[in-house]
């Protein structure tokens, strides 16, 4: 899982631009089945857009973790430079362990084989 909704963000950097924008550094990543190692899926910067996003983003710190719930990708062509520039923006995100974000699943050990694989997918990290 990449920049998307419901996706699992690390900070890693904090940035106010003005009361409406706050610009954070994240990344996000999940576990390789075949090797057991965390892959990074995304990693850049993301611009927390209106009002109460921007004001709930300058209150993180280096390693919090995030939940995103709306997301959105936008381009923009520049005639003059010929560039072509990728804005993520984030209108919503909570903040992990704050009420209502789902955390990840921990197995039980019952002596029992597990009824169902879980989905490496959800993992945070």
């Amino acid at each position: 899982m990449g920049f998307q909704n419901g996706a699992y963000a690390k900070v890693w950097e904090v940035k106010q631009i003005s009361d409406t924008m706050t610009s954070l550094r994240i990344s996000i990543s999940v576990k390789d089945k075949q090797s057991g190692e965390y892959v990074q899926r995304f990693g850049g910067f993301v611009s927390c857009l209106g009002t109460s996003c921007a004001a709930k983003a300058r209150n993180l710190k280096q390693g919090d973790r995030i939940h995103l719930e709306r997301v959105d990708v936008e381009n923009r062509y520049d005639k003059d430079s010929g560039k072509t520039y990728t804005n993520f923006n984030v209108w919503e995100f909570q903040i992990e362990g704050d009420g209502g974000i789902p955390q990840p699943r921990k197995p039980v050990d019952s002596g029992e084989p597990p009824a169902y694989e879980e989905d490496d997918r959800e993992l945070p990290f």
